[in-house]
């Protein structure tokens, strides 16, 4: 125990300071604006969702602007001499037919060129909270006697003693392993799944097979309710409800979920709630070398070849105003104060930053998306000398307060994940470990942006040599730890949001400009992103098609 106690308090590494994600800039520019160019649209963002959106844009004059150095926003993947690794957004869900992130990866081809997880995937319990819970996995063994035979249950029964005896903080298992256990909860969520007739889609349509009743009716409690709160089930519709609560390492695995996605049991809605739940606790999710970065960058590609549409980074937009049938957008750039004229305009940053910039929006609007909360979100990669985990897509971390006072428990890990696996192109003798540490609690919101980076690092040193520890790998192997991050990265949905039409009323159009991102759907995920950019790139074409030129 001494020995891996002092491997998590070790020194320095060649990485001494956070990754930059945006472009440098000397402050605001008050010399006159550069004549930047006339477009048909200026897309304001170069994430997913811009990016989808100048894609189904291709018959128009486009300019992308992103204050970046990079475009992908969210969706950024860098490489380790080859072996390509994600900064930001790292899986999707399975992609469902006829859906627009299925059409997007169809026009890209990429469809079927995925990664699929569901075989590959770990749980790595706190070794603590296996051991609680031991009373319920081996009740739920036993409702099926032929699995406590299998090889692998007295393999981890017999690992779980050795790593308590030794004092080993985690213990990992394949996530099927504990299919017994999640049998009731899987049933329930079955009964949503895409496919099922009552999906949760997000934003809410009634072809999604909830009504408008239903889904308010589950907008309005947190899932902590729908889950544990007895009083609350007995007046839903019998046909929507669980049966019964879910035991603690379920509760777990469902806290972890929603964790990774900065939401929690409390603050989410139970429709909210059972979507991600369906999509990443049941459901499969799929990936691509280096993550979503690998869509990103192949759009950028594409945009390129098709000539369409002029891409500049490092290009932050200080006013958006609307000049009789024109648009007026203004951006500085390397130094330099630019102008660009456009008939339309697809806001696709996040909207948190647009009081002050765009002109004329109602007071109703600008109240609807003061109400929207972003969550900051961080990235840990770890180098290693040789690739490990690399047959597995990586596994969640469970167990444990990120409510514990002191250190740095408030940016803990949720999950870990093997670029190795994601890149199997990679043959080198290298390996990257991301670590996804998302920061939940609305107290820690804004420390993220003052975080001593020395004491980040040295917290996600001692998470990774707990979890190598874990699977008997020595910390010899890390060789540096680089940190990502991203400060209102990730937009959350709370309790009752959908149903007010939040995010309805945060996004609409105004007289030629429209919205996409996550935050127009109220999700932080690349299925929102990539929806969004559709859905903003047929307003427009319906705009301009009404539009005397």
């Amino acid at each position: 125990m001494k020995q891996r106690q002092e491997a998590g308090n070790r020194g320095s590494f060649p990485s001494g300071d956070f990754e930059e994600t945006l472009g440098r800039f000397r402050g605001q520019i008050d010399e006159p604006a550069e004549n930047a160019g006339d477009y048909d649209i200026v897309v304001v963002g170069g994430g997913l969702s811009g990016l989808s959106a100048a894609w189904k844009l291709e018959v128009q004059r486009v300019l992308l602007l992103d204050e970046g150095n990079r475009f992908g926003g969210n969706a950024r993947l860098e490489n380790h001499q080859g072996l390509r690794y994600p900064s930001a957004g790292s899986c999707l869900q399975y992609p469902v037919a006829g859906s627009e992130t299925a059409d997007l990866l169809q026009d890209l081809g990429l469809w079927d060129q995925w990664q699929s997880t569901d075989a590959h995937t770990l749980v790595i319990f706190e070794t603590k909270r296996l051991l609680k819970g031991l009373g319920e996995l081996t009740s739920a063994l036993l409702k099926h006697p032929s699995q406590m035979l299998r090889p692998q249950v007295l393999g981890l029964t017999g690992r779980l003693i050795k790593h308590a005896i030794a004092g080993k903080k985690y213990i990992s298992t394949n996530k099927k392993l504990g299919d017994p256990v999640f049998e009731d909860l899987f049933a329930y969520l079955d009964r949503f799944k895409p496919g099922a007739g009552k999906f949760p889609e997000l934003p809410w349509s009634e072809a999604c097979g909830w009504s408008r009743e239903e889904m308010e009716t589950f907008d309005a409690i947190s899932l902590r309710d729908l889950f544990f709160d007895q009083a609350v089930r007995e007046a839903l519709p019998e046909g929507l409800v669980p049966h019964r609560e879910p035991g603690d390492l379920v509760s777990a695995a469902i806290e972890t979920t929603l964790r990774t996605e900065c939401l929690s049991l409390d603050e989410v809605s139970a429709y909210v709630g059972l979507y991600f739940l369906v999509g990443y606790l049941r459901g499969t999710l799929v990936t691509f070398p280096g993550g979503n970065g690998y869509i990103a960058e192949r759009l950028c590609h594409l945009l390129g070849e098709r000539g369409h549409c002029t891409l500049r980074g490092e290009a932050r937009v200080s006013s958006v105003t609307r000049n009789g049938q024109e648009w007026h957008v203004v951006f500085e750039h390397r130094d330099k104060r630019y102008q660009a004229t456009a008939r339309s305009v697809v806001w696709a940053a996040p909207k948190h930053v647009v009081p002050g910039i765009i002109a004329g929006l109602p007071q109703s609007q600008l109240e609807a998306i003061g109400g929207i909360e972003h969550r900051d979100y961080c990235m840990a990669n770890v180098f290693l000398k040789d690739p490990v985990l690399a047959e597995h897509f990586g596994g969640y971390l469970v167990g444990g307060d990120p409510s514990a006072p002191g250190g740095s428990a408030w940016c803990r890990s949720g999950a870990c994940l093997s670029a190795n696996w994601m890149d199997k192109d990679f043959s080198k003798e290298q390996g990257v470990l991301t670590l996804l540490k998302p920061i939940t609690g609305r107290r820690d919101q804004g420390r993220l942006a003052d975080a001593d980076f020395q004491g980040l690092q040295r917290a996600a040193h001692q998470e990774i040599v707990e979890l190598l520890d874990a699977h008997g790998v020595s910390a010899d192997l890390i060789e540096d730890i680089k940190i990502w991050r991203w400060p209102h990265g990730l937009v959350v949905s709370k309790v009752g949001q959908l149903k007010s039409d939040l995010f309805v009323r945060a996004s609409g159009p105004c007289d030629g400009l429209f919205f996409a991102n996550q935050d127009t759907v109220g999700i932080g995920n690349l299925e929102s992103a990539v929806r969004s950019g559709y859905l903003a790139a047929r307003q427009v074409r319906s705009f301009l098609g009404t539009v005397q030129v």
